[in-house]
């Protein structure tokens, strides 16, 4: 993690280096004066920031691949030069080509600068919007640049208004030290900009933009979208402004599958149409859309000679007429030069259900109540309404106007929601008609619960008759009759009430009911039963619930940190405590914590929070013996694994013999038939891909018990493209096996030469002369001997780079697809003893069987994954009261 210790100044050859410019949480920015004069800016990344050399290193090959196509696209800072410190392990640095002042651009001052920066101009104007123009600018070069990353394979993954510089006064990405491969998943980002789905996705790096542009478009801070600015644009800007509004609300969409802008390239082309005046491409389907032009076409032709003449002709006369006329009646031009044609006239109507909405404009004019008049437009127009009206929560209409429009009105409409939730110290009515007053904070039904009402709630909960009883109360000389009930049967039709009233728009998620029971009535109506039982009318009283929060700090940091309220499984992760981890607002009620980190034992504490506190916790973990992703590490079993990544890790040897025995051992199965001698390290054969997904499963229970594995790591069969990564083989991975079967190219785990063991190396277990004893000569590979008739003892080769074995022959190996969509058969890989033909020993060979056969040249390696648990939807994420 960074250190807090005085550093020296970094020594950069060929740089003077003047004073620091900047830093964060992973590096420093310095001036510094290159040997020919130029100014340049410097980053400097310390190795002891980091918890270990893998995460350093990566950072860093990040950079080194950024370095050169950097310098390709105008968008991107330059990298110049990329080095490491003198000593070689201390600090890695690139020099980076120098931004603009703040204030005097180009004309640099090393003693006052300061970079001009997105931020730097979003503070100068506090609150205010940016001219949309510029915002216009500012996406395109920006959206060109994520494209340019991402299809190169990288992401930036902390897209945001401080790390856009300007240089020459144009936009350029910063902060490359973010940069890594896509699918990375370590967290990084800032709150507000990174998506709900988590950084380090190409997706992701859009979804920061929007937010990036929505800041400097409205003047909001991100975290208030998607709230309109509080100056809208003039009318001259207003319409590009509203164009601009809806490509970002497609970006920041929060679910995942309705964001209508999600690559950088679709984003670049919106906002490129958008600053040269063109209208914005909508996707459609190709048959649909060639479809329609035919039906259209025919239905033109054929309505044409239906109607011309008829009564239709005349009402669409009399329709334009009532349009009102565009640049003052001037007739035509005549002679040279093109006549640019007008947009055509057209009219809109607003309504909306219920009636009586006060209709606005984009402007802030009120255009009267609906249904309105008609209102005047232009075919192509974006036109944007708002509805308000009162007990119902505010509407939005936006819409292009068709063509369709200048020949008869666009009609829009809107289902207005009830939204009537209590206001402070003013009287309040519920959704089932009861009458409340303001008490203290909240609200307290004026009489107590009548008959009417419980029984809604009866037959809504189908609670028995039994549970409550009706008696006959006077009230301001009227009779009626209320219920009288329990405690706890009381409480529950508060919750019902509060419940309900959130589906109706009455109430809010931040509201809660509870009970007050009449402890002093009494009546002699009352039965024995209700006596002894203590039944009592009772009033409801609804008011803001008090939430509370956890501030956690663990030590060692960067824990993953997972919540459950009483009776239910863990919810997702709230979060890591790289500082202190701050929850979101929780009801008051009993939780319990899991934390968790890899190489530590997890632990679980329960709590229990009261009204508006806030708990402070620092939790002190244990070592232990449990995984650590990212560093080679040996399982119970000894089966040793590497790292692919962050949330990855690979057996380096195909499952032996004696790891499946303990398989079969503890859950009292027979062992795998084999017709031929293996020892306790040979490869398990004889095992469908049933078979080993049931290993993975009790292996992955058994070291969760014994606290090697937390709940969020697996045991499990790679997938078909996680092969592949294994292999070193770079492939496609939206395809499926099928489709990376036809990409295969002409080379073996040794190389391009045909046949293997040129010079009597030996590349792997394969079809070789020792197996010509039971093989067919012509099923063997002429002049290869590798020295094993069947299976070899794992690890019998030589390892690829990634120190894997036998990925190249022994036995073909299961993986987790598969071969397509449509076919049941699954997939192995690899080849295996038997093996001879040179296309079935290719890297991106499939073998495909049913997923339930076994023979003695199929076996399976695992790996083990890192896994998010199911989320769970809690009341206090989906709004409802059951816990009051």
């Amino acid at each position: 993690m960074p250190t807090n210790r005085p550093r020296p100044d970094p020594v950069i050859p060929d740089h003077e280096v003047l004073r620091k410019i900047g830093g964060g949480a992973y590096g420093e920015v310095w001036l510094a004066r290159g040997v020919t004069g130029a100014l340049r800016a410097v980053k400097v990344v310390w190795r002891e920031d980091f918890e270990d050399e893998r995460s350093f290193e990566r950072e860093f090959e990040g950079i080194l691949k950024f370095e050169p196509m950097s310098r390709d696209h105008p968008g991107l800072v330059n990298i110049l030069h990329v080095g490491r410190s003198t000593d070689g392990v201390s600090f890695y640095y690139y020099v980076m080509e120098l931004g603009d002042d703040v204030l005097t651009g180009r004309d640099i001052n090393p003693i006052e600068y300061e970079a001009r920066t997105l931020r730097s101009d979003v503070k100068r104007v506090p609150g205010k919007r940016l001219d949309t123009e510029f915002c216009i600018d500012v996406g395109v070069r920006l959206a060109e640049s994520l494209r340019h990353l991402h299809d190169n394979g990288l992401a930036h993954r902390d897209v945001k208004p401080a790390n856009v510089i300007f240089v020459g006064g144009k936009a350029k990405l910063a902060d490359i030290g973010l940069v890594a491969t896509r699918g990375q998943r370590t967290f990084v980002g800032t709150e507000g900009f990174v998506p709900p789905e988590g950084p380090g996705s190409a997706q992701a790096d859009v979804y920061s933009l929007g937010k990036v542009l929505y800041e400097i478009a409205s003047g909001k801070d991100r975290m208030d979208f998607p709230e309109l600015p509080d100056d809208m644009p003039p009318k001259p800007e207003r319409k590009r402004w509203l164009a601009l509004n809806q490509i970002i609300c497609d970006i920041c969409e929060p679910q995942l599958s309705k964001r209508r802008v999600s690559t950088a390239g679709d984003l670049a082309d919106a906002l490129r149409r958008l600053q040269e005046g063109k209208r914005r491409k909508r996707r459609r389907p190709v048959g649909a859309f060639f479809a329609t032009v035919l039906t259209a076409a025919a239905l033109v032709f054929g309505t044409w000679e239906a109607f011309k003449g008829s009564p239709w002709m005349s009402f669409s006369n009399q329709f334009a007429n009532l349009l009102p006329e565009v640049g003052g009646g001037t007739p035509p031009p005549t002679g040279g030069g093109e006549v640019k044609k007008p947009p055509a006239r057209a009219l809109i109507k607003v309504n909306s259900r219920p009636e009586g909405a006060v209709v606005i404009d984009s402007s802030g004019e009120i255009l009267g109540t609906t249904p309105t008049d008609l209102i005047s437009s232009h075919v192509g127009e974006q036109v944007s309404f708002r509805l308000e009206k009162e007990g119902f929560a505010p509407a939005s209409l936006q819409a292009e106007v068709p063509e369709s429009a200048s020949e008869e009105p666009l009609l829009l409409e809107a289902e207005l929601k009830i939204f009537s939730p209590p206001q402070p110290n003013e009287p309040w009515v519920d959704h089932l008609g009861q009458r409340y007053g303001p008490v203290g904070e909240g609200h307290q039904s004026r009489r107590p619960v009548g008959q009417e009402e419980w029984e809604r709630y009866r037959a809504a909960k189908e609670r028995p008759a039994d549970v409550a009883e009706f008696v006959e109360v006077e009230e301001d000389g009227i009779k009626r009759k209320v219920v009288v009930t329990s405690e706890g049967e009381a409480q529950a039709f508060c919750w019902w009430l509060a419940e309900t009233g959130i589906q109706a728009g009455f109430l809010t998620v931040n509201h809660q009911g509870r009970q007050l029971m009449d402890v002093t009535f009494s009546n002699t109506g009352l039965s024995e039963r209700a006596r002894k039982e203590n039944f009592r009318p009772f009033r409801c009283r609804v008011e803001p619930i008090p939430f509370a929060k956890i501030v956690l700090t663990t030590e060692p940091a960067g824990a993953e940190v997972f919540l459950k309220a009483a009776d239910s499984a863990f919810n997702s992760s709230i979060g890591l405590t790289n500082g202190p981890l701050t929850s979101d607002p929780l009801r008051p009620a009993g939780y319990e914590l899991l934390v968790l980190l890899e190489g530590y034992k997890p632990l679980s504490r329960k709590v229990t929070l009261k009204s508006n506190e806030t708990l402070e916790l620092h939790l002190k973990l244990q070592l232990n013996n449990s995984v650590v992703m990212e560093k080679p590490w040996e399982n119970g079993l000894g089966m040793k694994f590497v790292p692919l990544g962050a949330d990855l890790m690979a057996s380096i040897w195909e499952t032996r013999v004696k790891d499946y025995d303990a398989f079969v051992r503890a859950r009292n199965l027979p062992n795998p038939s084999t017709d031929f001698q293996q020892g306790p390290d040979h490869p398990v054969v004889f095992v469908s891909r049933e078979d080993a997904e049931s290993f993975c499963a009790w292996l992955t229970e058994v070291e969760r018990k014994q606290e090697r594995l937390t709940q969020v790591h697996e045991y499990r069969l790679p997938t078909d493209y996680e092969w592949s990564l294994m292999a070193d083989l770079k492939e496609p991975i939206e395809l499926s096996p099928a489709r990376r079967d036809t990409l295969r190219a002409k080379v073996f785990m040794w190389g391009a030469a045909w046949p293997p063991g040129v010079g009597g190396v030996k590349v792997g277990n394969l079809a070789d002369a020792t197996a010509s004893i039971i093989l067919r000569a012509e099923r063997v590979i002429p002049g290869y001997n590798d020295g094993f008739e069947k299976t070899a003892p794992v690890g019998s080769f030589q390892p690829n780079a990634l120190g894997i074995y036998d990925l190249c022959g022994n036995v073909h190996e299961w993986v987790s697809d598969n071969y397509s969509p449509t076919s049941p058969s699954a997939v192995l890989r690899g080849g295996g003893w038997n093996t001879y033909q040179p296309q079935n020993l290719y890297i991106g060979a499939r073998n495909t069987q049913p997923k339930e056969f076994r023979d003695s040249i199929y076996g399976f390696r695992v790996v083990l994954a890192k896994v998010p648990p199911i989320p769970e939807t809690s009341p206090a994420e989906n709004g409802t009261t059951t816990d009051g």
